[in-house]
This record gives C-alpha cells, structure tokens and sequence, in this order.
C-alpha cells in the first residue's frame, strides 16, 4: 500500500484529504490493495458489492451479456476512475463482469464507513463531496449517452456523439476516446453499418476523419 501512497492521494477521491489524514483515512476505510493479471474477471455479474473500487494502475472492460451468452461491451474504465460506487452505496447485484484489460492494481474501501468519522476529520466533508462529484459526473456522462442512443439511425446517432465531442473540446476538430470498434460498441449500432455511415458523411461534407480524429464541417446544403 506505501508504494501506492502517491498515487491514491492524486486521484480525484483523495487529492484534497491532508497527506498527514490519508493513511489514517484509509485504514478507517478498511482499504486493500488487490491485483489483477489481464483478463481475469475483477467482478463477475450477479454479485453484490459492498466496497468501491479505485484503479490504480491498468484498465478495466466492462460487459454484459443476455441470456443467450451473447457479449456486449459496455464501457472501458481507465486508470483513475470509480468502479461499483452505485452498487457499493445501494446494496444492489451488479449485472455486469468487470474484466481486466490489462495488468491493474485496485483499492477497494468501504464508502459507508466514512458515515462513521467524527465530525472533526477534514477527510469527511472532503470525501463526501468529492464521491458526490464523481457520482454526479458518472450520471451526466450516462445521460449524455442515452441521448446519443436514442436517436433512430446510426447518422443521428453519429451526429449527435460528434456534436456533444466538438461542444466537450469547445473545438471543431478533436479526437474522440474510441477506436472504430469501441465506438461502434458505444453507440450499440453495426460497425461495418457505422464505417459506411462515416464514408458517407465524409462524402457529405460533414466531416473529415482519420482513425480517433475528426474535423467537422457544415455542407453547403446546409448554409444559409
């Protein structure tokens, strides 16, 4: 755990906790420090969690599958981020495997115990509000996606994903976090239907791409 130290306290959870209040904090926290090889399963569906995870080093996949076995991969947790919080906080069976997509050190602690500090800590206001934080980011970022799902047809979806990426990099020209598969995943759509769409708006005008990297454009049908 002591080699670790720095890392945790630069994590968004912990970075404002006083270096001298972190150790302590994280025993209260009951904390352990667990590893894991690539590919081997961090949290297997069906399961109820009662800590929350932080990823120290590697990355996580995150899938379901439906009742006939089929895998849908939901989303890629890196370095740095949350893992189970909602679970963790609600007592409720995650419907989800957890998969390392790389070797990956995890902390795994006991949110509700900070209910039990003494008013006095620093690290209880501290933590509190900055779980909130992450919590309120996570849902904004799952609203954001079910926007992007809803739409009918893989060019709006496209769109819509696009136009958020180019609002979030106050920028018309970006790279997104996803490969073509990864996106294609992302926006619950065909690849081979979503690469189609993408030469077509290239035709279009609407945009310019290379791999992760996009410039949008306005077509000339659409100027005043």
């Amino acid at each position: 755990m002591t080699d670790y130290l720095k890392t945790i306290h630069r994590s968004k959870l912990f970075r404002k906790v006083p270096e001298e209040e972190l150790e302590p904090l994280l025993e209260h926290l009951d904390s352990q420090l667990k590893f894991y090889r690539a590919d081997q399963v961090v949290v297997a569906a069906g399961r109820r969690v009662r800590r929350v995870g932080l990823i120290l080093e590697g990355k996580l996949n995150m899938y379901e599958y439906d009742f006939w076995g089929r895998k849908h991969h939901i989303d890629t947790l890196d370095c740095g981020s949350l893992l189970m919080e909602n679970n963790a906080v609600s007592g409720t069976v995650t419907i989800h495997d957890y998969i390392a997509a790389s070797s990956s050190a995890i902390l795994w602690f006991n949110i509700r115990e900070i209910l039990t500090l003494d008013e006095s800590h620093t690290a209880n206001t501290i933590i509190i509000q900055s779980f909130m934080r992450e919590l309120a980011r996570k849902n904004l970022q799952l609203y954001t996606r079910l926007s992007d799902m809803d739409r009918l047809s893989t060019k709006e979806k496209l769109l819509s994903f696009l136009s958020k990426e180019a609002l979030r990099h106050n920028s018309d020209e970006f790279d997104i976090p996803f490969d073509r598969r990864q996106l294609a995943e992302y926006l619950s759509v065909e690849r081979s239907a979503m690469s189609a769409e993408l030469s077509a708006l290239s035709r279009a005008g609407y945009l310019e791409t290379k791999r992760n990297h996009f410039k949008l454009l306005k077509p000339e049908s659409l100027e005043d």
